[in-house]
């Protein structure tokens, strides 16, 4: 008897349980709740769904591997997701639910003009989408590594965005949000107790001190060293653009009930998040020093089927969990991106106003599917990863400036910057020379999406609010949106 396995299906059946349930609801609500589940969430149903973005295949599997390499301070990755969710809570959470906006392109285009509300729109496809297509490969590798009699790759991936694509298809945002009360109960639950006998119970912590000291070359167990400040606080610059402008993550705010709801659990979401990070690189320390000669993508999989089958399927149910719960809130965010600024934009949009929640399905059904072709196209997790989200920094200097800087900040800035960030990834991406003068994406990104930012600003008189006249607007945006 598969035990892991028998436990995965049984966390897929309550997953797809709670998706009818809240598509029932949705659908008396109208299409809109659907997609947008806005104030309906507690505090801490909030605080689960900006935590279950945040803990992803990135922050588990991805950290554990990197640990290999970089020790205990592959950890900070989740600690910069953190620090961007509480930056987050002080700069734009409030502000896009008081601007009465629905989606982030949607803010930006009032505050600059249409063409930035354009590209702003093709910046969120393009992130949103290479952020979903990548889960969908780090659950085919978390399945097919741990479970390799039942699934190879290509199937594991399959499988992944089936499941995961059915959440969102069937409940929305609404199931996104709820299903991550399971999600990160199961991620904590299993990643701790599989620690917690990997490291005491099968000796990992010995293991990991020994090696640690017999190679001082690799800094395991610094809690800096590996990574280096420099790479850390570019993850920081990284990680603060995705979670001021990137759809699927800033739309988590306007499902809260009130604005102090949505502050607050942006706040407690990111301090669940920094823990995870911190038990996962040591789990891949552990995993090293226990199996020496085994690659990194299987050393930790070994580790965990070594567990009692029980502690196998929650851990593997768990790291499967992270996975989903950043995918759907992803697909979530990108289809409302595609639903609300494009799609019910067009003449033919329009005509199907009326049948909202059965158009909204099938953008999500297009969506996912998309990405899943998309998947195939794509290499190493977390290094794809950084690239496809430095693009965010550009959006989120040019929301955080909008809000937070009108009388600086200048109508054509808007377009230029995010048509910059598109131009600089391009160019880090084929131009290896840029590696060794910035080190880091983060720092070439924000170098090139600042500078473009400021000049523009600088050179042109035409700001995008004035002053006086921000309340008025405020006003006038609620009133039409209301």
């Amino acid at each position: 008897m598969n035990i892991p396995l028998i436990i995965v299906i049984l966390y897929v059946i309550m997953l797809l349980g709670i998706s009818v349930v809240i598509s029932i609801k949705s659908k008396k609500d109208g299409g809109e709740d659907f997609l947008l589940y806005k104030n309906k969430n507690s505090t801490m149903i909030t605080a689960v769904t900006i935590a279950g973005v945040a803990i992803g295949g990135a922050s588990t599997i991805g950290i554990a591997e990197n640990a290999f390499s970089v020790g205990l301070s592959a950890g900070w990755y989740n600690v910069a997701w953190a620090f961007g969710a509480i930056i987050a809570s002080f700069t734009i959470v409030k502000k896009l639910r008081k601007s009465g906006f629905s989606t982030v392109t949607k803010l930006i285009q009032s505050i600059y003009d249409e063409k930035a509300g354009v590209m702003m729109t093709i910046a969120m496809i393009i992130i949103q989408c290479t952020i979903i297509a990548l889960q969908y490969i780090a659950g085919g590798s978390i399945l097919s590594s741990l479970l390799p009699d039942v699934f190879d790759l290509k199937t594991a991936t399959f499988f992944s965005f089936l499941i995961f694509m059915l959440v969102g298809f069937v409940g929305g945002m609404g199931s996104a949000s709820v299903s991550n009360i399971l999600n990160i109960s199961l991620i904590y639950i299993g990643i701790i107790t599989s620690a917690v006998l990997v490291l005491f119970n099968q000796g990992g912590w010995e293991a990991a001190k020994i090696m640690a000291e017999s190679t001082p070359n690799v800094p395991y167990m610094s809690l800096t060293s590996g990574m280096g400040i420099p790479a850390i606080i570019s993850w920081m610059i990284v990680m603060c653009g995705n979670t001021n402008s990137v759809q699927g993550a800033v739309q988590i705010g306007l499902t809260s009930k009130d604005d102090k709801s949505a502050v607050n659990g942006f706040r407690i979401g990111a301090l669940l998040m920094i823990p995870i990070g911190f038990i996962c690189a040591m789990l891949g320390i552990a995993s090293k020093a226990l199996i020496p000669n085994v690659a990194a993508a299987k050393a930790l999989p070994m580790i965990i089927m070594s567990l009692p089958p029980v502690m196998a399927g929650l851990t593997l149910s768990g790291l499967w969990a992270a996975d989903m719960s950043t995918a759907c809130s992803m697909l979530i965010g990108c289809s409302t991106t595609v639903s609300h600024d494009v799609f019910f934009r067009t003449k033919a949009g329009n005509k199907f106003k009326d049948k909202s929640f059965m158009i909204n399905k099938i953008i999500i059904l297009v969506v996912g599917i998309l990405t899943y072709i998309l998947s195939s196209q794509l290499g190493t997790i977390l290094s794809a990863m950084k690239v496809c989200l430095s693009m965010a920094i550009g959006t989120s200097i040019i929301v955080v400036a909008g809000l937070w800087c009108p009388k600086f900040s200048s109508k054509n800035a808007g377009f230029f910057t995010i048509l910059s960030s598109v131009f600089a990834v391009v160019a880090w991406l084929e131009f290896s020379e840029l590696h060794d003068m910035f080190k880091d994406i983060g720092y070439w990104m924000i170098v090139v999406s600042g500078i473009t930012f400021v000049v523009i600003s600088l050179l042109e008189k035409n700001k995008v609010i004035a002053s006086d006249e921000e309340n008025k607007i405020d006003n006038l945006n609620l009133a039409r949106h209301k």
